[in-house]
This record gives C-alpha cells, sequence and structure tokens, in this order.
C-alpha cells in the first residue's frame, strides 16, 4: 500500500511514517521544510498538491498531517495569523483529499487520516485561530466520508491530546504547564507520537474497513473528563 503522510519530517507526521515503513507501507513523506528525501509539500498550495501527485500517481492512503499552532488572543489575533491557520490546518486537509479524490481509481479503496485536535472540541484562551481550524477538520471528515463512501475511500480523523511534539516542546518545559495538563488527563501523562502513529496505522489498515467519518479521540481521557 502506497501512503502520503504530511507534515512526515518531524513529530506525529514523522512517528505516522516511520511506524507504516516498519509495517511494510511504502510511504511518501512530504513536509514544508523536508529531510531525508521526503517531498517538499506546501499543503496550502493546490499546485504544490498536483506536483506531488504527479509525481506518485494514485495512491491507497492519505495522512493529513501538517499543521501549525501558535497562541494569541483573540484581541491580539492578526488577521493574516487567523486566517494562515485555517490555510494550512483546514484548506491543506481539504486540498490533499480533493488530490486523492481526484486521482482515485474506481473499484479500488482508499483510507483518508486527517489530524484533528482533542481542541475540536475543548476550547481553551490563546487559541481560538486553532480550535477553529480543527473544529473544521472534525466537520470536514464527516462530509468527505460521506462523499468518500460510494467512491471506495474511507476517511476518518485522529483527534489527538497533550503529545510530546516539537510543536508542543515549549509548553513541555514548564513543570506548571505540565502539572496542568496531566491534571487533566485521567491517564495522567502526555502521549508520545508513536501512540497516534498506532491509531493511523488501524484506520489505514482493512482492520477498519467498516469505520468511516469518525473521530477518534486518542487523548489519555481528557474529553472524557470534560474539562
Amino acid at each position: 500500500m502506497k501512503i502520503i503522510v504530511t507534515g512526515g519530517a518531524s513529530g506525529i507526521g514523522k512517528a505516522i511514517a516511520d511506524s507504516l515503513l516498519d509495517a511494510d507501507f511504502e510511504v511518501v513523506s512530504a513536509d514544508m521544510n523536508p529531510d531525508n528525501g521526503a517531498f517538499k509539500l506546501d499543503v496550502g498550495d493546490e499546485n504544490s498538491w498536483k506536483r506531488l501527485f504527479d509525481q506518485t500517481g494514485p495512491v491507497d492512503g492519505l495522512v493529513n498531517c501538517a499543521g501549525i499552532r501558535t497562541r494569541s488572543m483573540i484581541v491580539d489575533t492578526t488577521v493574516e495569523e487567523f486566517e494562515n491557520h485555517l490555510k494550512v490546518n483546514l484548506t491543506g486537509t481539504w486540498l490533499g483529499m480533493r488530490s486523492l479524490f481526484r486521482s482515485h481509481k474506481q473499484g479500488t479503496v482508499a483510507s483518508i487520516v486527517n489530524i484533528a485536535s482533542v481542541n475540536a472540541v475543548i476550547a481553551v484562551p490563546g487559541q481560538a485561530h486553532y480550535v477553529a481550524s480543527k473544529g473544521g477538520v472534525a466537520s470536514l471528515t464527516k462530509a468527505a466520508a460521506v462523499e468518500g463512501a460510494p467512491r471506495g475511500i474511507r476517511v476518518n480523523a485522529i483527534a489527538p491530546g497533550a503529545i510530546r511534539t516539537p510543536m508542543t516542546a515549549e509548553r513541555l518545559v514548564d513543570p506548571e504547564q505540565v502539572a496542568w495538563l496531566e491534571g487533566r488527563v485521567p491517564l495522567g501523562r502526555v502521549g508520545e507520537p508513536e501512540e497516534i502513529a498506532g491509531v493511523a496505522k488501524f484506520l489505514l489498515s482493512e482492520e477498519s474497513s467498516y469505520i468511516t467519518g469518525t473521530t477518534i479521540f486518542s487523548d489519555g481521557g481528557w474529553t472524557a473528563n470534560g474539562v
């Protein structure tokens, strides 16, 4: 199976790409800042997606993992900052799905995994722009699943909680921030990227053949705790 993984150069994306490679998937890693042979991809640019799919041809799966996250209160957030989050996190996910839909061969099956966030349903101060973009990813996943089903394309999402990645590194060096996070997670710890990779691998495999249009919360119980 040939799978494209965006954001594949670091964090959750790299963990997913590595996990799939270990399971003998053919992986095309794509990233805005590629290394180790990854394809250079600007997920918010449709021409960049076209170049990628011109190179790969039809694929069996796609993981939309590329994303950005900054912190600023609504009163301080610029239009540029807000729109950039939508461009990368939401439009980028849509462009990736559209690219797979357009290249998909009738009579075959494919699976798309979008990376959302617990912040699709849990709002925190200073992240309205991020919350909006990830809430959009969760809703877009449902809509795409309905359209994709007759084509043989399954579409699901994963909503990670607090995961130890370069994106969260600044918060996780602060003992108070770590204590705040762990206090809200019933499992009492921060998650690791490999724990998200296992869920992605399941959703890409035939073991999840009757699952589409859902978001799996891999968050240590954070959303179940309601805080």
